[in-house]
Formats: structure tokens, C-alpha cells, sequence
């Protein structure tokens, strides 16, 4: 084969295999994109909303259990969990109320 071929097969392979990079990339850059779209709405969703009169509600600092008294961090996971657990009770009387269930007495009170 002349030499002329194998200059005109090199260079339509490098072609190719450009054009298939480009495109490539493309594709990813749209993924990409599309992927910081979700991100922007998933924040706007998660944002605190600002209140009305324009103050920034007071919130009190976070202080981890480490840096507590102990009886105080107690009482603050005795009275997380009781409001879980009265949480918990409302969905279920919620739920079997909704579905048409019978309800158990203890979770309405009863006993």
C-alpha cells in the first residue's frame, strides 16, 4: 500500500477518535450541569425559610454532650425520647384511624 494511505488512515482515525472525545465530554458536561440543577432546587427545598418581618429567628447554640452536665444531657434525652415516643403514638392513631382500624386503649388514653 502507498504511504499516502496510511497518512489519510491515521489522520481519519485521529479524527474519529477526537470527535468521539468531544462528544464524550459533552455528555458529561450536560450531566454534570444537570447534576448542579438538582443541587440548586434540593437547596432551595432545604433552605430555611426567612421569616416574615425579616429578623432571623433566635436560635440557641448547639453545644455537644461533652460540654453539658451530665444530669442536664440526661434530661434532655429522657424528654427527647418520651416526645418521640408520644410522635410515634400519634402517627399510629393517625394511621389506624385513617385505614379504619381498631385502636388500641392504650394508645388512645384509656388505661
Amino acid at each position: 500500500m502507498p504511504f499516502w494511505f496510511w497518512i489519510l488512515l491515521w489522520v481519519a482515525l485521529c479524527a474519529l477518535a477526537l470527535l468521539f472525545v468531544i462528544l464524550l465530554g459533552w455528555r458529561i458536561f450536560r450531566a454534570f450541569m444537570a447534576t448542579v440543577a438538582e443541587f440548586e432546587q434540593a437547596a432551595a427545598r432545604f433552605a430555611a425559610p426567612a421569616p416574615a418581618d425579616g429578623r432571623q429567628p433566635a436560635a440557641e447554640p448547639f453545644v455537644p454532650g461533652t460540654f453539658r452536665e451530665p444530669g442536664q444531657a440526661r434530661a434532655d434525652y429522657e424528654d427527647g425520647r418520651l416526645r418521640r415516643r408520644d410522635a410515634r403514638r400519634e402517627r399510629r392513631v393517625a394511621r389506624r384511624a385513617a385505614g379504619g382500624q381498631r385502636q388500641s386503649l392504650r394508645d388512645v388514653g384509656l388505661t
